[in-house]
């Protein structure tokens, strides 16, 4: 089941006098196992409304392919829950969108910051589906003690 989200029509191009209005879109579709996928996208809006029409055709032809692809979250969410991962205590994995699939180089730098700033190690291997599989060894971060309470 696909639904639109959010389509924020009618904000005009910031500043440069285009006069053009965009479009931003955002389809989110439930698997049957729980998983939420997602694909959005921003584009002009033309008078006959074609450019909109492309747009949410493309957004459901990347969602079908994520959806065909065997991961478990979209490039997006990835990046998100790599930092997670880098705090965790032990071994997290994450099925990923195959490397192909991907539309920025976003992964690949959160992963290297990630292991940078904490210590985390990841290694990212192809499943035999194509797609991504991040593996993190992660440092076990721990809340700090709050500093006591001081007396009135």
């Amino acid at each position: 089941q696909a639904s639109a989200l959010a389509a924020d029509g009618g904000r005009k191009g910031k500043g440069r006098g285009s006069g053009k209005f965009i479009c931003s879109v955002q389809l989110a579709v439930t698997t049957d196992t729980g998983c939420v996928l997602s694909a959005n996208a921003s584009a002009a809006v033309t008078a006959d409304g074609i450019s909109v029409t492309h747009l949410v055709d493309s957004l459901c032809r990347q969602l079908e392919a994520l959806m065909s692809s065997g991961a478990c979250a979209c490039e997006h969410t990835t990046d998100q829950l790599v930092a997670y991962m880098a705090l965790a205590a032990g071994t997290s994995r994450l099925k990923g969108p195959p490397a192909a699939a991907l539309t920025s180089q976003h992964l690949p730098t959160v992963l290297h910051f990630a292991a940078l700033l904490t210590g985390a190690t990841f290694r990212v291997s192809v499943a035999s589906d194509g797609c991504q599989v991040i593996e993190c060894d992660g440092v076990g971060a721990k809340a700090a003690e709050p500093p006591p309470v001081g007396e009135t």
